[in-house]
């Protein structure tokens, strides 16, 4: 038949621990934290050998120079209404939507006025 094992005593699997913990430290190597914000990239490809290095840095320089143009891109404010770069002045520009109404709508404008003329100088003649 199977029979269990007798269990380890408190002071043994606390021995036990300690020697698996103190392992575990001496496994980790630290290594020194930069000390400035940007890293360069020759600091970063020193721990490497020359002849991997020169292949590297070209990789390296693209990268760095594609996530800044990503993070740009991401950063810059983009309008949601207008579309950028186009620039034009309203008194000037033709309408985007033309609609028949429109000369309708002149036409009533240009009687209006010539209406208003009209009275305008019936009213100038009477007083004199």
């Amino acid at each position: 038949m199977n029979h269990n094992r007798k269990p380890l005593t408190n002071a043994a699997r606390k021995k036990s621990s300690k020697e698996i913990k103190k392992a575990q430290k001496d496994l980790v190597i630290e290594e020194p934290s930069p000390t400035t914000k940007e890293l360069s990239v020759k600091s970063v490809l020193k721990k490497y050998p020359k002849k991997t290095v020169k292949g590297d840095e070209t990789t390296v320089k693209s990268l760095v120079k594609k996530m800044e143009i990503t993070k740009k891109k991401k950063i810059t404010k983009h309008s949601k209404r207008t579309t950028p770069g186009i620039e034009f002045d309203e008194n000037t520009s033709t309408p985007a939507h033309v609609k028949p109404e429109g000369v309708r709508w002149l036409k009533t404008v240009v009687v209006q006025s010539k209406s208003r003329g009209k009275t305008l100088t019936a009213k100038l003649r009477k007083k004199k």
